[in-house]
């Protein structure tokens, strides 16, 4: 299940420098380079000087991306994040995780490397899929081992073996999944 997760964390160096207080900046993007990260950047507002190396997209709205080396982009770089607002206090960004084990994971990051993070929203992620993601993983994995070619390439219990978890498990989630895609597969031609 995948949940947008709302975080606050407190400034970094690299954005006092730039002086980013009475405009609208949004972070959209984080990448990992040689260099450290970089992070595309839609700033909104009165031109900076700052500014040169970003592309004007409309009339006070510039696109560009900056080399960073901050402790919170670093823990950030690792999750799919929809954006972070820079406010004069905090950043408050929007971050997708694959359920409650994945957050965990990303708090402990934080407190970790003694960052303040403070929790504001957790919203389940509605989706159309007639799977879950993690049934949409299993069934993808297991088609590729050959678990539905005739004959079988891989047993239902060597391909639990391969993803660690009990021979049990795996076939309910794949009975699951097989269900959701037959009834979809039936509901699509009216029958």
């Amino acid at each position: 299940m995948l949940l947008h997760v709302t975080l606050k964390t407190p400034l970094e160096d690299w954005i006092s420098i730039n002086d980013w207080y009475n405009s609208s900046v949004t972070i959209l993007d984080i990448r990992q380079d040689r260099e450290g990260y970089r992070i595309l950047v839609e700033y909104k507002g009165k031109e900076k000087q700052f500014l040169s190396s970003f592309t004007r997209v409309s009339k006070n709205s510039y696109l560009g991306t900056m080399q960073v080396n901050s402790k919170i982009i670093s823990i950030l770089s690792k999750y799919t994040i929809t954006q972070g607002n820079i406010l004069p206090d905090s950043i408050v960004w929007t971050v997708i995780v694959d359920g409650y084990q994945e957050l965990k994971r990303l708090l402990k990051e934080f407190v970790d490397m003694k960052i303040d993070v403070k929790v504001l929203k957790v919203v389940k992620a509605k989706t159309d899929s007639i799977v879950t993601a993690r049934q949409e993983q299993i069934v993808k994995i297991a088609l590729e081992a050959g678990f539905y070619d005739f004959p079988r390439r891989i047993t239902l219990t060597q391909l639990a073996e391969k993803l660690n978890i009990s021979s049990s498990t795996l076939a309910e989630i794949l009975r699951r999944a097989e269900k959701n895609i037959i009834e979809a597969y039936f509901k699509e031609r009216g029958l």
